[in-house]
């Protein structure tokens, strides 16, 4: 008896790590417990991540856990945010040659293996400052064409290569297409072009276009002729195009014929994905403040208008809803409701952005959607902003980005 009591013993203390580490961030978390052997296979994507070294007995990482969870949520699907226990013995040697000191280390690593990781130093270990810090240094590629004229000349200076270009009316790079731009770096040149009204479409022939939707010009090694990609703009769309089309051994124009019969279906996991991600960026755009909860709560329940603002999770533009058929059987032109209950906009406690850096301004104004909700009066703006707080900022880049999958 007293054996077996042994055994048992000694099975709960080799467990014990184990546990505790999956235990250390919530289950429904969208951070990914790595051992060594997934780490050096994850590294050789060549895509940004974020890796917390941590240690399930260390406080400081318990205390870091559901702010690096909501980091993750945030940034989910663009940039990976993984998790290391080095106190489990198969990862030491990893941590060791990683140079863990102390717990947590949070490293970011810009493209897998081929560029070195940075260090996450600036102390406050908060889901905005990781959320910013992590989307900043995503290495940028993607080359702004600020006027019409520019594109013909970026053509033909990139001609021995495929270049991709977007026609955006957003003011800024979207995430996506830089995370597209570090995937496929030397393989294919990026390029965005701000067409706000839709005219600089009308001048390369093609329509202007619906208020929030993106084009993708695809331009073939030795042509100046663009190609329209069709297909649905999300990042594993977009990516599984993209690797057809470098493969070479379809035409591009079947290839994006079969882009073009792509329909988006969510599941119902990444429908709650995509509505918790909606309530977590604008906690993350206003420094998670608590008095936003009752909002918060009506943008995860559907919310106004804001797939319109931002587009839809995991990609970019429009939801493309399936189209319903009509009585005749042909589709219809209005897109399928979304399956995410709508609710009408009520009043939320009034709380102002924070006051920032003129970089947090313009980040907040991009992130934050656009409501129905009635201004708030000066009073509850002088409360709001007694309890307001400004997340961490350390990047040098002056340039917000869309913190979605989306164009």
């Amino acid at each position: 008896m007293l054996s077996s009591t042994m055994q048992l013993v000694t099975l709960a203390l080799a467990l014990a790590p184990s546990l505790a580490s999956a235990a250390l961030f919530p289950k429904d978390s969208q951070v990914k417990m790595l051992d060594a052997k997934a780490f050096k296979k994850a590294m050789k994507v060549n895509q940004t991540s974020l890796v917390a070294f941590v240690a399930p007995w260390c406080g400081h990482c318990q205390r870091m856990a559901p702010e690096f969870s909501r980091a993750a949520l945030g940034l989910y699907p663009l940039v990976p945010l993984y998790a290391i226990d080095c106190d489990d013995e198969k990862n030491k040697r990893l941590c060791a040659e990683q140079d863990v000191r102390g717990f947590p280390t949070v490293k970011l690593f810009p493209r897998g293996n081929s560029i070195p990781p940075m260090v996450y130093d600036s102390g406050e270990r908060t889901a905005s400052a990781f959320f910013y810090w992590a989307s900043r240094r995503i290495p940028n590629t993607v080359t702004k064409l600020y006027h019409v004229e520019d594109i013909p000349g970026w053509v033909e200076k990139q001609e021995k290569k495929y270049r991709a270009l977007l026609l955006t009316k957003d003011k800024k790079v979207p995430l996506l297409w830089k995370v597209l731009g570090n995937k496929y770096m030397n393989q294919i040149e990026f390029a965005s072009h701000r067409d706000r009204k839709g005219k600089s479409s009308v001048k390369l022939g093609y329509e202007a276009g619906e208020k929030k939707q993106p084009k993708v010009l695809v331009y073939a090694p030795g042509s100046t002729k663009a190609f329209r990609y069709e297909g649905i703009n999300k990042l594993d769309s977009l990516s599984k195009f993209f690797d057809s089309v470098l493969d070479g051994s379809v035409d591009i124009s079947v290839v994006n014929e079969e882009a073009k019969k792509e329909e988006f279906e969510p599941t119902e996991e990444e429908l709650e994905i995509e509505r918790k991600q909606e309530a977590q960026r604008i906690a993350l755009a206003h420094g998670g403040f608590a008095d936003l909860i009752d909002f918060e709560e009506a943008i995860k329940n559907g919310g106004a208008n804001f797939h319109d603002t931002h587009g839809f999770g995991g990609g970019m533009g429009d939801i493309p809803y399936k189209k319903k058929p009509s009585a005749s059987g042909s589709a219809a032109d209005a897109p399928e409701t979304p399956k995410t209950p709508v609710v009408e906009s009520t009043p939320a406690p009034a709380t102002p952005a924070p006051t920032a850096t003129p970089e947090t301004q313009e980040e907040v104004k991009q992130v934050v959607l656009e409501t129905t909700e009635p201004s708030p009066s000066p009073e509850a703006a002088k409360k709001g902003s007694e309890s307001a707080t400004t997340p961490s900022e350390p990047a040098p880049s002056t340039e917000a980005e869309h913190p979605k999958d989306e164009l």
